[in-house]
């Protein structure tokens, strides 16, 4: 955790090619476990602002799709069965239904909201695949644009302590809304 072993993790990664930044921040989609956050992190130190930028984008975009669709053809009539018997369940999808633009997109342009938790709600209410996608494309695009504006240049932090202090507020406070948000919606449901 040096700023000499970070540069040469970087350099390491560089070499790999920058399909592999793209398919972790891909397989991220899959496997939520996955840190989203410093796969973007070391794309965008690996292999440039905008090129690490767009390989995350794109990569988040098309992983969040792709699940929104697998789960929208393969699971959704199953689902269905289990969300009738569950009144929380079939009362969030409903809210989904009437007021779902906003709500999702301001979820999933937050950078610590369980993406693949919204995909699945997404793919089982009525929400349009069309629909899904804009939002998926508007709501990314700030995502990673936050996390790309906090974790560029993540070596320069060691030099300067007032932009890592700045940098962890920013994102305490990102949490912090995220969080308010999620009870938000929570207390709206409940009327």
């Amino acid at each position: 955790m040096t700023q000499e072993g970070l540069e040469q993790l970087f350099q390491e990664v560089e070499q790999l090619g920058i399909i592999v930044g793209f398919l972790l921040v891909f397989m991220e989609s899959f496997l939520p476990f996955l840190p989203l956050f410093i796969i973007v992190v070391v794309n965008i130190n690996s292999y440039g602002f905008i090129l690490g930028s767009l390989s995350s984008y794109s990569g988040t975009v098309l992983g969040s799709y792709m699940v929104f669709l697998l789960v929208r053809y393969f699971f959704r009539k199953p689902a269905q069965n289990y969300i009738r018997k569950h009144k929380r369940l079939a009362q969030l999808l409903d809210f989904i239904d009437r007021r779902g633009f906003v709500f999702l997109f301001i979820l999933l342009a937050l950078p610590f909201t369980p993406t693949s938790v919204i995909n699945v709600i997404a793919a089982l209410s009525n929400l349009k695949k069309v629909v899904y996608l804009y939002i998926l494309l508007a709501a990314k695009a700030i995502m990673i644009l936050t996390m790309s504006l906090v974790g560029y240049d993540v070596t320069s932090f060691f030099n300067s302590p007032l932009r890592l202090t700045l940098s962890i507020a920013g994102l305490v406070l990102i949490y912090f809304f995220s969080k308010w948000y999620q009870k938000y919606i929570n207390r709206k449901m409940d009327k």
